[in-house]
């Protein structure tokens, strides 16, 4: 019997990865991953190749990752929500989007103003190109345009460390209370999963009291297997969603070719995913949210 693995967290260069939707697809393939879903930032723009690209034995759940924070204690932490399986036309939900997609603009533009007032002679015509709009590490792309001008490396490093300094990259101005982000998604008829809950740095106290808060406002599940979560607390995760009667997934939180860890679709970071089913992509496809391949 064929081995096959589940995925449903993954980012394509619709926001911070590297690849389409297609090539994603081409490569889930090659690892024996056949349920699947594409969750980029806070965007759904890579759905429909997604959709029209599917190989006819695979599974694909609609899905996607939105920056949030909540408040805990009177305190704001940073969190992202995934969602999966939902009406990609609801109204609610793409109002949500669209606003999202006009902070990351006003972002960059604020960026790149700052920029123009350190640097008098930018390269222009390579950042004029950029999609001011995606959800990316935008502050690496502007570096990029200055290699592809042929800038000397002292500017290009100056421009590294005032980045690495000032954290422009992902701001508290991309992210949405997770109350909206919740109710957006379910009113969309979708699930709701807390993403990688140890990728934080969260003590373990913290950890529990946004989980147990979460809770509150209506998640579904806690993503229990994921590329930085190590087997001891995989097992601890996968008890508490067990214990409060919660779904859990899995994913590799994959972005490109050649990453520092390693880490693959379906396979995580040295195969400690390789998982063959979960609660959420059972409940998808009993309930028929899914699609298949038209072809």
């Amino acid at each position: 019997m064929d081995i096959s693995y589940i995925d449903m967290h993954m980012h394509t260069n619709h926001s911070d990865g590297e690849l389409s939707p297609k090539e994603i697809i081409n490569l889930a393939d090659i690892e024996q991953t056949k349920i699947l879903s594409i969750t980029d930032h806070d965007s759904i723009a890579g759905l429909e190749e997604f959709k029209s690209s599917i190989a006819d034995d695979m599974i694909g759940i609609k899905g996607v990752e939105f920056s949030s924070y909540i408040i805990v204690n009177n305190k704001r932490y940073k969190i992202h929500i995934l969602g999966y399986a939902f009406d990609e036309k609801n109204g609610k939900l793409n109002k949500l989007l669209t606003e999202l997609k006009l902070k990351r603009y006003e972002k960059h533009i604020e960026l790149l103003t700052d920029l123009k007032k350190r640097i008098k002679a930018i390269p222009e015509k390579y950042i004029n190109d950029l999609d001011f709009y995606r959800y990316c590490w935008f502050n690496r792309d502007v570096v990029n345009c200055f290699k592809k001008a042929g800038y000397d490396e002292d500017t290009i490093l100056d421009l590294k460390n005032y980045y690495k300094q000032n954290r422009f990259s992902y701001g508290n101005d991309y992210n949405e209370e997770a109350k909206r982000v919740i109710d957006s998604i379910k009113e969309a008829g979708g699930y709701v999963i807390f993403a990688h809950p140890y990728a934080y740095g969260f003590d373990e106290e913290t950890l529990a009291n946004i989980t147990l808060k979460l809770m509150e406002l209506g998640i579904d599940g806690i993503e229990v297997f994921q590329s930085d979560c190590s087997d001891k607390d995989s097992i601890k995760l996968l008890n508490f969603v067990n214990e409060n009667n919660l779904l859990f997934s899995v994913g590799s939180d994959f972005h490109r070719l050649n990453s520092s860890d390693g880490r693959m679709i379906g396979h995580g970071i040295n195969n400690n995913l390789c998982v063959e089913e979960t609660s959420l992509s059972n409940t998808i496809i009993d309930n028929k949210q899914y699609f298949k391949s038209k072809k």
